[in-house]
């Protein structure tokens, strides 16, 4: 393994220390951190010949995430996760205006990710722990304060990434706040079961719990509508490969000889954990299953990478390099009363619960 070295991440951002975070498993399962971000950036796994690969996309060095084409690797991702119309809401009778800074579709018309200073760009506090389970585990946190990116209330948030030796990455998300506020995170990793980035991800083969998603317009803003997509491109509920529908269409969500950007309602009641999604490659023998508590799971397999980003060994990052799965709760939630609410009020807390567990195809 060659593992990301401390002096390649040690810096000071605003006048934040930054640093990495490094935990290890009694399998020899290995993951390393930021607080850059609170983000995830490599999991080394092994595959079924026992040979291990870090199969998370990402660099070698702190300058390259603050200067990447793509700003989300690896990262959590808030206040709000995924796209808000207009950037535009209301809570309580007050009309909030956030920043916005999305560039699909019309140039900076919808807020995206938490705005241009969210919380994949701030630097937390974090500490290395370890668990009553003996695993060793790493808390961040941060305050975002009243008015950050336009949103309202000052929350504290916390997220603590656990390192199962089952290799399994168990992610706790909470929050609390002192204003009426909405909260909806996750985390932004993009995934390669190769363990070499110069290889595709269209032949992974994967399976979503879902047989409706949140229908979106050509700038990807939800109407508000929850479709069926049984037996649609947009259908997973049989294993197939990502690329083996890329060239056919859905509008707003399956782009021709591209790809998908779905959020896909899971198929569970209530917030108890349940297995999601799976994604297997069949060469490595790698499976990875995601469990969530959360409503919904976003899918993109990272089709507007144009190469320009160049990660971890000298790998460029072209189209289709990585796919991202991220629990979350409905995308412009706020502006849908028909969608579960992500708002939070104070005396209450947001709570998350993701996992992501990776495992090798038995011998047959």
């Amino acid at each position: 393994m060659e593992l990301l070295k401390e002096e390649n991440f040690r810096s000071n951002i605003n006048g934040e220390e930054v640093r990495l975070f490094t935990l290890r498993n009694k399998n020899g399962c290995v993951a390393q951190f930021t607080n850059y971000g609170a983000r995830w950036l490599s999991m080394w796994v092994p595959d079924k010949n026992g040979k291990w690969d870090d199969v998370i996309l990402g660099f070698d060095n702190m300058n390259d995430y603050l200067t990447a084409s793509e700003k989300y690797y690896g990262a959590v991702v808030g206040r709000v996760c995924g796209r808000i119309g207009k950037g535009i809401f209301e809570l309580g009778g007050v009309k909030y205006q956030l920043t916005n800074n999305d560039l699909f579709g019309s140039s900076l018309k919808n807020h995206l990710h938490g705005g241009f200073d969210g919380f994949s760009f701030q630097v937390w506090k974090g500490v290395i722990l370890v668990t009553d389970r003996g695993e060793d585990a790493v808390e961040f946190h941060y305050l975002s304060k009243d008015g950050e990116e336009g949103y309202p209330g000052n929350i504290e948030v916390n997220v603590r990434y656990t390192l199962g030796n089952d290799n399994s990455m168990q992610i706790n998300y909470s929050a609390h706040t002192d204003k009426a506020t909405i909260v909806n995170l996750t985390n932004h990793a993009y995934f390669n079961l190769h363990g070499d980035m110069n290889k595709s991800v269209l032949d992974h083969f994967v399976w979503i719990n879902s047989e409706n998603s949140v229908e979106c317009d050509n700038e990807l803003i939800p109407t508000g509508n929850i479709i069926s997509i049984k037996d649609t491109a947009l259908d997973f509920t049989c294993p197939l490969t990502i690329g083996s529908r890329v060239d056919e269409s859905f509008p707003g969500q399956l782009f021709p000889g591209k790809g998908y950007v779905v959020y896909y309602v899971l198929n569970k009641s209530g917030k108890t954990l349940q297995l999601a999604a799976t994604v297997e490659e069949n060469k490595t023998g790698r499976i990875m299953e995601v469990y969530t508590d959360q409503p919904g799971i976003q899918l993109y397999n990272a089709w507007l990478f144009d190469g320009s980003d160049i990660g971890k060994n000298g790998c460029r990052y072209h189209s289709g390099a990585g796919l991202a799965l991220e629990a979350q709760g409905f995308t412009d939630a706020p502006n849908h009363s028909g969608f579960p609410s992500v708002s939070l009020l104070p005396g209450r807390e947001y709570n998350q619960q993701t996992i992501y567990k990776f495992k090798v195809q038995p011998d047959t």
